[in-house]
């Protein structure tokens, strides 16, 4: 519970530091570069073999490519996922 009220905190005072017009995409650029205890990665379950091949591939073809990455609300509708 601890953890979860500290990133609440963070996110709460990100909030009050950021102008009143800004865009929700500037909101979420600032909450993914947000740092603090709850994600200390020790915490996490380790990634399968399968998972760390998939995220070492995906990581190789974005530096031979990385005009091909997408903004993520194109990704998430490439994916039929829902904003």
């Amino acid at each position: 519970m601890e953890m979860i009220m500290g990133a609440k905190d963070a996110v709460r005072a990100l909030l009050d530091h950021l102008p009143d017009d800004c865009k929700l995409d500037e909101v979420i650029e600032q909450i993914t570069l947000l740092d603090g205890p709850w994600l200390d990665e020790a915490d996490l379950p380790p990634l399968t073999q399968a998972q760390r091949d998939a995220l070492d591939e995906s990581v190789a073809q974005h530096k031979q490519h990385p005009e091909r990455a997408l903004p993520w609300r194109e990704a998430l509708r490439k994916t039929g996922h829902r904003e």
